[in-house]
């Protein structure tokens, strides 16, 4: 059974309700780490920060992960411009610091990640990504039909083709066109969990104001059950390497 990665896209302070409180209580009975990707646009930069930071940082227990999820957007909509992408994630990474958040892991918002991104996240000690959804029937702005399913390193002008960036892609799971959010429910995603069950990780997403609490139970029971092995993003990068000692020297 391969590695169980849980992410929560950290965007309640945009939403009436968010359930981090219980899904910490539920991911600390459990003894499961996750990664909680702490999400950053430019039409408000340190909302979420400061939410996360106050109400649930001292919380979530030292051996889960932070990261950051951001949105290339501002006020007058997407955003395609390199550089300006580029300051964006400037701009996540040092809201994050001024919070005392030192990230390695990354999500791009709406999956929209472009090879241009990649040198920025690399410069400000990006390890490990989980923005690929690879054949989904999400195509907002990226369409990720061929890409990978398994973690592998991309090709520096074009993220779908295996190549030397440094970045490791985590990419999440898919079947039938579904990517693996547990907002879908349990019973939904069951033929998703079964698809990917000879996969390196599995990685699955959350969001903090979609109350998915009994689907991460479920969830947990479900793959502990079958003898995986939960970890967060990071972790999952560095157990890649071990067993592909060769990529270390790339």
């Amino acid at each position: 059974m391969p590695n169980v990665v849980l992410t929560v896209d950290c965007e309640g302070a945009m939403h009436d309700r968010c359930y981090t409180s219980e899904y910490i209580q539920v991911l600390e009975s459990e003894f499961v780490p996750c990664t909680w990707l702490v999400h950053v646009s430019l039409k408000d930069p340190s909302a979420n920060t400061n939410l996360y930071y106050r109400e649930f940082i001292h919380k979530i227990p030292s051996w889960h992960e932070m990261g950051m999820k951001v949105n290339f957007e501002n006020e007058r909509g997407y955003v395609e411009d390199p550089k300006e992408r580029g300051n964006i994630i400037w701009v996540a990474k040092d809201t994050l610091k001024s919070h005392m958040i030192k990230c390695t892991a990354f999500r791009a918002g709406a999956f929209a990640l472009l090879p241009s991104d990649v040198p920025y996240l690399e410069e400000i000690g990006i390890l490990v990504d989980s923005s690929i959804v690879p054949d989904a029937n999400y195509k907002m702005f990226v369409n990720w039909a061929g890409a990978p399913h398994n973690p592998y390193h991309s090709d520096k002008s074009d993220l779908k083709v295996a190549g030397s960036n440094r970045l490791l892609h985590l990419p999440i799971a898919t079947h039938n066109g579904q990517h693996g959010y547990l907002d879908m429910g349990f019973d939904a995603l069951v033929p998703l969990f079964e698809a990917n069950q000879d996969a390196e990780v599995i990685t699955l997403g959350m969001r903090d104001y979609h109350d998915s609490v009994e689907d991460l139970k479920k969830t947990i029971r479900y793959f502990r059950d079958k003898g995986a092995h939960f970890t967060t993003m990071t972790q999952a990068a560095s157990e890649h390497y071990e067993h592909h000692p060769a990529l270390a020297a790339v």
